[in-house]
């Protein structure tokens, strides 16, 4: 199983190194040619963009990872759609007569994936029962109906990310058996921190936005949409920082930090809880779970070894975790047979 994560991690970050050097590579050098052989570059890099990568999609992601062959529909739509705004009308004219051939194969993935609403739903209601986590009951759901993949946990997580940074306003539903809830972030004065960090990002991106716009227009739009989406991302970390916060019901404990990791295990299996006053260094293994790399206020050991399930899909073992957490001497209150 580890191999196999360690291989989709290697392969998701072959195929997204080619895109940009096919996507943002071609269109920096179709607007650095001379005119003359503007027109031939212009036709290679539309081979490149509808052929060539999907070609190393299918190759690199789908082969390998048994993903199912309908996705390369997605595929093809966003790379007709990116030649079609960066390419010269002659090359958009090509690309009206391939997006005629897909549109029948979207139109039937769209039917499918409709068809499919309602048993998605249903597995999702009935994760909920169990244990109310909307994320993880999505990303579950989907590997139900649709299969398990790294396509399947990659959307899971975007949506969640949505939800997060878009819907940010929307109040977390809890559990119906939760008996306490704890915050992770006002003893680490996150919201000051992201609030500094937040304002130098945006500083950047419009100033680098005004010095791509001396290069190329085009260019400078689509590095700008790429670095709304991250602002995007960015509000959603915080969202779900403060808003996910860490649960204890009887029997469970749900350990989490935002979206970027969620640990559930029963309270039985904690061996100990350790308030941490300075830079936690230990030869043992540990997870470093706090809301930055290096920080944390306690360390959590458990007699067997947990699974620490992250944004993306990968997941980890951890014999111990080393968190934030705002109110220790409640939370181990709380915790009455640790």
């Amino acid at each position: 199983m580890a191999a196999l994560l360690l291989k989709s991690n290697r392969n998701i970050i072959l195929i997204t190194v080619l895109a940009l050097l096919i996507f943002l590579g071609g269109t920096f050098i179709l607007h650095t040619v001379p005119l003359t052989i503007k027109n031939k570059v212009a036709n290679g890099l539309l081979a490149d963009f509808v052929i060539t990568f999907p070609a190393l999609y299918y190759f690199i992601i789908v082969r390998p990872l048994k993903i199912s062959v309908r996705r390369m529909a997605f595929v093809v739509s966003f790379c007709c759609s990116f030649a079609y705004l960066v390419l010269p009308q002659h090359q958009k004219d090509y690309i009206l007569q391939i997006r005629k051939l897909t549109a029948v194969a979207e139109l039937l993935f769209i039917i499918y994936a409709v068809s499919k609403f309602n048993t998605l739903r249903k597995a999702y209601k009935a994760n909920q029962l169990l244990l109310t986590d909307p994320i993880y009951n999505l990303r579950a759901a989907m590997a139900e109906v649709i299969g398990e993949s790294a396509a399947v946990k990659i959307i899971a997580s975007e949506l969640a990310v949505l939800r997060y940074g878009v819907l940010f306003w929307r109040k977390e539903t809890l559990a119906i058996k939760t008996n306490s809830s704890f915050s992770t972030h006002k003893e680490f004065g996150y919201v000051a921190i992201w609030c500094i960090l937040l304002t130098a990002v945006m500083v950047e991106t419009v100033a680098f936005h005004f010095l791509l716009m001396k290069w190329s227009h085009i260019a400078a739009n689509i590095v700008t949409v790429l670095s709304l989406y991250g602002v995007i991302f960015f509000i959603a970390d915080l969202s779900a920082v403060i808003k996910r916060k860490v649960l204890i019901n009887d029997e469970q404990i749900i350990l989490r930090t935002g979206l970027r990791w969620r640990v559930c295990t029963n309270i039985s299996n904690i061996n100990s809880i350790e308030k941490i006053l300075y830079d936690y260094h230990s030869a043992d293994p540990f997870f470093k779970g706090g809301i930055s790399k290096n920080s944390g206020n306690m360390l959590i050991t458990f007699k067997e070894p947990v699974k620490v399930d992250k944004l993306y899909g990968a997941s980890k073992e951890a014999g111990s975790i080393l968190m934030n957490i705002d109110d220790f001497e409640l939370f181990a209150a709380a915790l009455p047979r640790v």
